[in-house]
């Protein structure tokens, strides 16, 4: 009995690891290589604003922000070629009196890596401010009907700033 005292805090701590793990981030400085799609989200706590944006090679992020690679979000099995799992960031952010939680969660362009927009990943999002949603759109899409570039949610708008690409 007193062994399986000691044992089970042991065997906890990598269970719990492994749910801490989650969807590793980009660093903002780092290079983006071709083809590499990141979505990034910054919780600017003086400005009190919350801005999420979707960035590619030719019009990389250009200040620091937590950021993700699409492709990190939609992951396929390699022996069959078919959506294998689904990953989903979310986070928090805490401006003045306003609580936000965001989900970025993977869209892959389609079921099976090998057919149109096969291997292509995009990304959804869903706001919430004070636990009311706000914003539950694509960012990026395989069929690129999807143009926006940059949302800011502002203290006192209920709607976010949406700025698009030109297309």
């Amino acid at each position: 009995m007193n062994r399986l005292r000691l044992i089970t805090p042991l065997l906890l701590v990598p269970l719990s690891l492994h749910c801490l793990a989650g969807v590793p981030s980009y660093d903002f400085r780092q290079p983006q290589k071709d083809g590499v799609v990141l979505v990034g989200m910054e919780c600017h706590h003086k400005n009190l604003t919350l801005e999420l944006g979707v960035f590619y090679p030719s019009d990389p992020p250009s200040k620091r922000m937590d950021l993700w690679n699409t492709a990190d979000l939609v992951k396929f099995n390699p022996e069959t070629s078919m959506v294998q799992d689904i990953f989903t960031v979310e986070k928090r952010c805490t401006l003045g009196a306003d609580r936000y939680k965001v989900q970025l969660k993977g869209v892959p362009g389609a079921a099976n890596a090998m057919s149109r927009c096969g291997a292509s990943t995009g990304v959804h999002a869903s706001v919430w401010k004070n636990g009311q949603a706000i914003f539950d759109e694509d960012l990026e899409r395989c069929n690129g009907d999807s143009n926006i570039k940059k949302l800011r949610f502002e203290q006192g708008a209920d709607l976010p700033a949406i700025e698009r690409r030109d297309n």
